[in-house]
């Protein structure tokens, strides 16, 4: 098979994914190049799309939720784009998979896997913006976030690291203490140990996890549980 061929074969799987037809090619086509293959690669694109997708959460939540105030509006839309759900979103259409590049080895690492699959939703999205408008670029993240985008009761809640922060402060106690440690093992192994330690307790409490981030708000959560619990003896 000739290039051009794989190249016709890359750009309609593309368009078949998300229901749309690229009209410049070239852009779809540096929209999947890691900067291993080229100087001309997707980080632009990425930078772009990020603003974009953060631009059509944003006003979707504003519209949806015209009585919810700023805080909880920012938490949700936190969520949605966080990088965990956004490479979470790309893993699930299979972006990965389209990646154009050399020397990578995501048998290894898991995390990488990750991060790139994050970052190549967001240079798609870029492209796509640039390659139609607006509407047709919301329409398109609308249906591919819909998940994430159902209404709901409540929005916005506060994830177990600032409750548990905002629980301490109430109690005029000292912040929680993080700390992170590096896990090296095989790929489907967490990357990092996080341990915390709040004064109310002795012991030291930990959670295993891919990133700091998850880290913290797992072993917050672990804590949080120990002390809704107490109090319900």
């Amino acid at each position: 098979m000739s290039d051009k061929d794989n190249l016709n074969t890359f750009v309609a799987d593309i368009n078949k994914l998300i229901n749309y037809k690229f009209k410049n090619e070239k852009l779809l086509t540096e929209s999947f190049t890691h900067k291993s293959i080229s100087s001309v690669n997707y980080e632009r694109l990425e930078f772009l799309g990020d603003a974009v997708l953060q631009l059509i959460i944003t006003k979707y939540l504003y519209k949806t939720y015209p009585s919810i105030d700023e805080g909880s509006l920012s938490r949700e839309k936190q969520s949605i784009v966080s990088r965990k759900t956004i490479a979470k979103v790309s893993l699930q259409l299979g972006l990965i998979n389209f990646l154009i590049s050399k020397n990578l080895d995501f048998n290894s690492s898991a995390s990488l896997k990750s991060t790139i699959s994050a970052n190549l939703i967001e240079s798609l999205i870029g492209a796509l913006f640039l390659d139609s408008d607006y509407s047709m670029c919301e329409e398109i993240v609308k249906k591919i976030f819909s998940k994430y985008l159902v209404i709901k009761k409540d929005i916005g809640v506060k994830d177990p690291k600032t409750l548990l922060q905002e629980y301490m402060q109430s109690k005029n106690m000292s912040l929680p203490v993080y700390t992170t440690l590096n896990i090296s093992g095989p790929p489907h192994q967490p990357g990092f140990k996080i341990t915390c330690k709040v004064c109310i307790y002795n012991e030291t409490f930990s959670s295993e996890s891919l990133t700091v981030r998850e880290g913290q708000q797992a072993v917050s959560q672990i804590i949080l549980k120990k002390i809704n619990d107490e109090k319900n003896i």
